[in-house]
């Protein structure tokens, strides 16, 4: 097996081939962006392993037709289908059960395999049944380790996966499609459905869905996206769950109301609190000390929000453009998917203005920002 370059030098290739200035700093002392891949199709997600080996999550939107769903950058900077094969080469038509069809999220926990969550159809199409999965590979080889799909009492007609977080034997993944909280016993196989179609789980119509510099976003007859549950961050100590829809609030629940088979969901959505009105996001992360990093679409930045309510600029410039689903490695670098998402059709007034290079940037994360201090990575 080749190895690794140092990771300076290939982010300086990168960073030279770019060539693109750093704008619209918060202040000073931020850290540069780098560039760790320019993609041929968009790019949503990013998860990176214990090696430092990079992996993207890629959806098929409209105009990426032929993209490969899910790679891994190789030591030059330029990604490869991943695991190979049948796996990323599905076509319209074709059998989804056993390839990528519309990848929404990757992540990488602490047992340092890959889990891809595959929505199974573009979208405004339905999933052929087993479509719409869960999977986990192994990072080496690209060994297929597990495929979860959910019967129609877990994943009901219109529910449809979005982003996922581990915590002990425990898969949490959220529908953004009625809205809901699926909750995966990895050791014993049991599942439950959690939450499903409750208020608090919904887009309210009071927070609009918005891109860059404020604008809301609607597709060519003015209908505006509805996103129901999106993130999801487990807190450091495992008993808080966070979620939001694109367009906020920030929200929390406790992991033992979501877990209490004698609490209905009626009763448990009266317990969920809220956290903090946010801007229009794409994505978050959270670190060890309990700080949420949110993806501000609104205004090309990554923000900061701390456990006490503090929020700072972390980094802010024009080409976070639908900054998307974030990651912090071991390293403790931030690294930040540029989609642009919002010059998809269904969000730019039928136009599409979404152009390749998609970039993945990213930083390595400062001790404290004006005084709220920076962790480490929640790993699962």
């Amino acid at each position: 097996m080749t190895a690794h370059l140092p990771r300076l030098n290939r982010r300086a290739f990168l960073a030279a081939a770019a060539a693109l200035p750093v704008a619209g700093r918060a202040h000073a002392a931020q850290p540069a962006l780098s560039v760790v891949t320019q993609a041929p199709f968009m790019v949503s997600g990013v998860a990176v392993a214990q090696d430092e080996t990079v992996f993207l999550g890629m959806p098929r939107f409209a105009g990426m037709d032929n993209t490969y769903s899910v790679a891994r950058v190789r030591h030059e900077g330029t990604p490869k289908a991943f695991p190979g094969g049948a796996w990323n080469a599905w076509r319209p038509g074709q059998d989804g059960t056993a390839a990528f069809v519309m990848v929404n999220a990757v992540h990488i926990f602490g047992d340092n395999t890959l889990w891809v969550v595959d929505q199974g159809a573009p979208p405004g199409q339905t999933p052929q049944p087993g479509a719409q999965k869960l999977v986990q590979i192994g990072i080496r080889n690209g060994q297929i380790l597990r495929v979860l799909t959910f019967p129609d009492s877990i994943m009901p007609p219109g529910a449809q996966f979005n982003d996922l977080r581990l915590l002990g034997d425990l898969l949490f993944i959220t529908d953004s499609g009625l809205g809901g909280i699926i909750i995966h016993n990895l050791k014993t196989g049991h599942t439950l459905r959690r939450l499903s179609g409750q208020g608090i789980m919904r887009n309210d119509n009071a927070h609009l869905h918005k891109g860059n510099g404020g604008r809301i976003l609607r597709d060519v007859n003015g209908t505006r996206p509805q996103v129901q549950s999106d993130q999801l961050e487990i807190d450091p100590t495992g008993r808080w769950l966070y979620f939001s829809v694109p367009a906020g609030p920030l929200k929390k629940v406790w992991i033992a109301d979501l877990l209490d088979p004698t609490l209905s969901d009626t009763a448990v959505a009266q317990r969920v609190r809220l956290v903090a009105d946010i801007p229009s996001i794409g994505g978050t992360c959270i670190d060890t000390r309990g700080n949420i990093y949110l993806a501000d679409a609104e205004h090309s930045r990554i923000v900061v929000l701390a456990p006490d309510n503090r929020r700072e600029t972390l980094v802010q410039d024009h080409r976070l453009l639908s900054p998307d689903a974030l990651f912090i490695d071991r390293a403790r670098r931030l690294y930040i998917p540029c989609p642009q998402i919002e010059r998809l059709p269904m969000f730019n007034n039928g136009v599409m203005s979404a152009r390749a290079p998609f970039f993945v940037l990213s930083m390595p994360l400062p001790d404290q920002i004006r005084g709220i201090p920076l962790g480490n990575a929640v790993e699962g």
